[in-house]
């Protein structure tokens, strides 16, 4: 008897141990749940923070057009590309002022970028008003901005402006903000 109450205690011993070392199955789904509510919370913190960094990839691709439409600027009197949108930034690659059109796509759209310097209005997400001059354009004239009809950002949109700054504008009307950002209206989005 004392044999068997020896190899009981043995067996129950060992069982334990053998709990304490792995989880049951409810505690395992216990674990995952709790795990997957807080992924469910951070998923729009990580997505905001994810949309916010592509605002600011897209603002360095207006200044680094803004840039470009300066040089090109120095070279023709003072003037801007005459055309509006695709037809008036193709001038930047003439005169070397830009080597590749994967600048004009934002990395919020899924817009596919144009193949070299073969721009035109189905691989541009900007609108660019064209025909203005330097002495025309300077601190309050936006010449360069985000689609507005078919918006880059939702309720958010970057400005070029004639001196060369970038600014981004929230809130859904923000195309708008002083009669379209002083340029007596912007053209038609290329899309």
């Amino acid at each position: 008897m004392l044999k068997e109450m020896s190899e009981m205690t043995a067996e129950t011993a060992g069982r334990d141990r053998r709990r304490r070392g792995i989880f049951t199955l409810i505690e395992l789904l216990v674990v995952i749940a709790i795990i997957a509510i807080l992924a469910a919370f951070l998923m729009p913190a990580l997505s905001l923070a994810r949309e916010k960094s592509r605002r600011v990839t897209c603002a360095a691709n207006l200044k680094q057009v803004g840039l470009a439409l300066r040089s090109y600027a120095s070279e023709n009197g003072e003037y801007f590309p005459p055309d509006d949108n695709a037809a008036g930034l193709r001038n930047l690659f003439t005169g070397k002022h830009l080597t590749s059109a994967k600048i004009f796509v934002c990395p919020s759209t899924e817009t596919v970028a144009a193949i070299g310097v073969n721009l035109d209005d189905d691989h541009l997400d900007y609108v660019f008003r064209g025909g203005q001059t330097e002495k025309d354009c300077g601190v309050e004239t936006g010449i360069m901005a985000d689609r507005i009809e078919t918006p880059n950002h939702k309720a958010y949109g970057n400005v070029l402006f004639g001196d060369g700054h970038v600014k981004g504008f929230a809130g859904d009307a923000w195309a708008s903000v002083d009669g379209s950002h002083n340029t007596g209206g912007w053209p038609a989005d290329p899309h």
